[in-house]
């Protein structure tokens, strides 16, 4: 067995996210987004897990990641955000898979295949503030005048928008989405509706409607913003110690000479950097763990290795082979504690941990 960085996932604190989330919601279903692998995790062994709990429908980015969740789970309801591009209108048909129509043209696309095949059902985006994708609220109400029958022929199950602004509770934008996506739905009564996804669950109900679609909370993120976070935190990064050293003299550390150590410092090289995700926004401001001892890097983050002062960690914990943790369910490497210190989102610190990283399930 190679020693390599690995990322341990907790399939059973992912469900247990989404129970949560399932028990906040109070419309009919709860479904998850697992898009990007789901966020970098591992869509097939998370969605196996969250399906074995009793989840139902999932959402993906591409017609890729659908057909690739569909040949691990035959029986789910599968969901595609990007809709219906040129080329692939049957190949959604083949595969027992729904698109999200996101444009006329995704429409006109979609009508032959409903039309052809009785299982061929569709969702429909309105955009309501996002301004990515999606009919807008006046054009699909000019849609549903020239021809009311629409929904039917694309046989839409689904009509769903996206909040902008869902972990800021007291943001008015929250209140103007709804009213918009109401008064879409108001052109579509008897057709379901979703518009909440993670911080959405914890707005007030009257936002809930009949599907909820979390994805970045599943993954231990929080749901709001100045909060504590319910949510149970999911991954841990750790990398083995490739060598220690005892300075023996007052020094540089790293490119650019940035940082200097003084005689005596002890510095563990660990097995990461850019190269598997970790960011160089994170130099100067990051630590590590081994055991319960905080460590802080040193130095810039690079390519492939990292340095941290081990100077206050015993010598029988921080030695060749042994690991330090970058990221998991310490104070200051919680995913989003690990965001505020790069300067991004917990959605960017988990896509972007790369392949070399080796993951391992805890189930």
């Amino acid at each position: 067995m190679f020693t390599t960085p690995t990322l341990t996932v907790s399939l059973p604190a992912i469900v247990a996210n989404w129970q949560t989330l399932r028990a906040r919601f109070t419309g009919d279903e709860c479904a998850a987004v697992v898009k990007a692998d789901a966020y970098g995790l591992g869509a097939l062994e998370v969605s196996h897990a969250l399906a074995d709990a009793g989840c139902h429908t999932f959402f993906v980015a591409t017609l890729e990641e659908a057909i690739e969740l569909r040949a691990a789970l035959p029986d789910v309801r599968i969901l595609v955000f990007h809709g219906v591009l040129a080329g692939e209108e049957f190949a959604f048909a083949a595969h027992r898979l729904i698109p999200v129509l996101n444009s006329l043209p995704q429409i006109e696309r979609w009508k032959p295949v409903a039309a052809e095949h009785v299982h061929a059902v569709s969702a429909l985006h309105i955009d309501t503030a996002m301004g990515r994708m999606g009919l807008q609220v006046g054009e699909f109400a000019a849609l549903m005048k020239e021809n009311p029958q629409i929904l039917e022929q694309c046989r839409t199950g689904l009509i769903l928008s996206h909040f902008a602004c869902a972990p800021e509770v007291e943001n008015p934008l929250n209140t103007e989405q709804r009213r918009l996506f109401q008064q879409a739905l108001a052109l579509a009564p008897e057709i379901p509706a979703s518009l909440c996804n993670s911080g959405g669950i914890y707005l007030p109900k009257e936002n809930h409607f009949q599907l909820a679609r979390p994805g970045c909370s599943l993954y231990g993120i929080a749901p709001q913003s100045n909060a504590t976070n319910p949510m149970q935190q999911v991954a841990t990064w750790s990398a083995p110690i490739l060598m220690t050293r005892t300075l023996e003299r007052d020094q540089t550390i790293g490119y650019g000479a940035t940082v200097s150590a003084s005689k005596g410092t002890r510095i563990a090289t660990i097995a990461s950097g850019y190269a598997d995700g970790y960011l160089r926004h994170l130099t100067g401001k990051a630590i590590g763990y081994i055991g319960d001892h905080a460590v802080p890097l040193i130095g810039r983050v690079t390519m492939d290795m990292l340095c941290f002062d081990v100077s206050s960690v015993p010598e029988a914990l921080a030695h060749d082979g042994a690991s330090i943790t970058l990221l998991g369910d310490k104070d200051g490497i919680r995913v989003d504690d690990v965001a505020e210190k790069a300067g991004t989102i917990g959605y960017e610190i988990l896509t972007r941990i790369g392949p070399r990283v080796k993951r391992v399930y805890v189930k």
